[in-house]
């Protein structure tokens, strides 16, 4: 039986998102090889399950994902909302670094526009500014001049850190936010998600799952899987890898009634936060897809909710 899919606005753009999006970082093979059979797999289910939300970055393998979607929302345009995002330097020289400059980010926004074969971005996403870079301003303005020349619908910014959240709020500009929030890392709903609330800005969640961590399926042996391009080969490494597990472990109460796994619940702990717009976790096929998808529908207990609030502020620790 497929999900009921359930709306929300997503702040002050006004867009009408599934609660339930997807996130097309895994699809590039950030994380382990993958088939582009199964890519376009996880995009078809969530098409039918009524995820009308999908994020993805020039930054994902280097455009292999944009172009992909592309071909994959050929003829579907106008059942999505298609969220992408620039600033990320991912070939030449510069390879890893930052760019924001006015003249960059024109130019790669044009470059997601081929690739993603459409001729308006629904949200175009600064993907991880500076504070310096969200005060001084120089790039809303390029920002601005594509919204009005119908490239761009909205724009905002993916941030990695709380005082990037801060400052983009203070701004004003910004019609949305995403940042990484999950059973783990629950900061922004201390520091960002009430400022942000308040300013009608809308709230992307990402990493719901913690790189698979939260699914409740992974052990220590898994990372040994973890080589090569792998992102996972960096940060899931020994003693700081097993405590996350662990982390994860005291969190299996929540599986219970309409929530059949961890990853599930874990999925639905975002969405019971009002500021949260939409959560987009990653899908590496349809059946991911769909487990992701009953989420929409499971509500956390307040008492969990105090449970999970409890063992965040300490740690974790017994």
């Amino acid at each position: 039986m497929l999900a009921l899919m359930k709306y929300r606005t997503l702040g002050k753009t006004g867009l009408r998102v599934s609660t339930i999006g997807l996130g097309t970082m895994v699809h590039a093979g950030h994380f382990g090889p993958m088939k582009d059979s199964e890519s376009l797999g996880a995009i078809e289910a969530a098409l039918d399950l009524g995820v009308n939300f999908i994020d993805t970055s020039d930054a994902y393998g280097a455009g292999y994902s944009e172009t992909q979607l592309g071909q994959a929302l050929k003829g579907k345009r106008d059942q999505v909302i298609i969220a992408t995002k620039g600033g990320n330097v991912m070939v030449g020289p510069n390879r890893g670094k930052r760019n924001f400059e006015p003249d960059y980010i024109s130019r790669v926004m044009d470059e997601s526009l081929q690739r993603l074969q459409i001729e308006t971005i629904d949200l175009y996403q600064l993907h991880n500014p500076t504070v310096e870079v969200i005060e001084r301003g120089a790039v809303w303005e390029v920002l601005e001049r594509a919204k009005q020349a119908g490239k761009i619908r909205h724009y905002g910014v993916s941030i990695n850190s709380m005082d990037e959240g801060i400052a983009a709020v203070k701004d004003g500009r910004a019609e949305t936010i995403q940042v990484e929030y999950n059973l783990l890392a629950q900061e922004p709903a201390e520091k960002i998600f009430p400022l942000a609330h308040q300013a009608n800005i809308g709230i992307i969640a990402r990493v719901p799952l913690r790189r698979g961590i939260l699914t409740g399926k992974m052990t220590v042996a898994d990372e040994l899987r973890f080589t090569g391009e792998d992102l996972r080969a960096r940060s899931f490494k020994g003693e700081a890898f097993a405590k996350e597990l662990a982390k994860a472990e005291e969190l299996r109460f929540l599986v219970h009634g309409p929530a059949k796994t961890l990853g599930q619940a874990a999925i639905a702990f975002c969405l019971a936060h009002p500021a949260v717009s939409v959560v987009i976790p990653g899908a590496r096929n349809a059946e991911q897809m769909r487990e992701n998808g009953v989420a929409a529908e499971i509500e956390i207990a307040t008492a969990d909710l105090a449970r999970i609030a409890e063992l965040w502020r300490r740690g974790f620790a017994n």
